[in-house]
């Protein structure tokens, strides 16, 4: 990505994944501060490693990675309360007023099954679909083989096709 990280460049790198790395906080722990307490955190830990971060092969995939880790952290220590609001998707283009409804209906719907998945297929989920990670991004963000990606893809996907198919 880089070949010299500076102090110049990690701003730069930092302003652009923040927006991922809070989206992806929030969607773990479904708390706007703690989504913003962990983005802080994992900011100020790189900022005090920047310059070791020329040694790092995808800066992205190593901050994106140091959030989930905070985020699992918090989540062992202080289980999220079920009922807490799902950030739904949102849809981007014009539509009907009955024809928003429906889909902002069906969006919080699928919010609610992606959320009642394992943590772990709400990651690859969320990552891949929902931030629209690369499989070896993702791979490489929790730590785990393409192959390992897929099938827990696969699997996650299926869990809601069923799901939503019984309704």
């Amino acid at each position: 990505m880089y070949t010299r990280m500076n102090e110049t460049g990690f701003s730069q790198t930092m302003a652009q994944l923040r927006p991922k790395m809070y989206r992806f906080a929030l969607a773990l722990v479904r708390r706007h501060d703690e989504a913003e307490d962990a983005i802080q955190d994992v900011s100020a830990s790189l900022w005090r490693r920047w310059a070791e971060l020329d040694a790092v092969r995808s800066v992205e995939a190593y901050a994106m990675s140091a959030v989930k880790n905070r985020c699992l952290d918090y989540l062992r220590s202080a289980p999220v309360k079920i009922g807490e609001a799902i950030q739904p998707f949102h849809a981007v283009h014009e539509q009907t007023p009955y024809a928003s409804v429906e889909q902002a209906d069906m969006v919080a719907w699928v919010g609610k099954l992606v959320a009642a998945l394992p943590v772990q297929q709400q990651m690859l989920i969320r990552l891949r679909d929902v931030e629209g990670y690369e499989l070896s991004e993702v791979a490489e963000i929790l730590d785990m083989s393409e192959g390992a990606v897929r099938t827990g893809l696969s699997r996650a996907r299926q869990r809601i096709r069923e799901k939503l198919l019984k309704q």
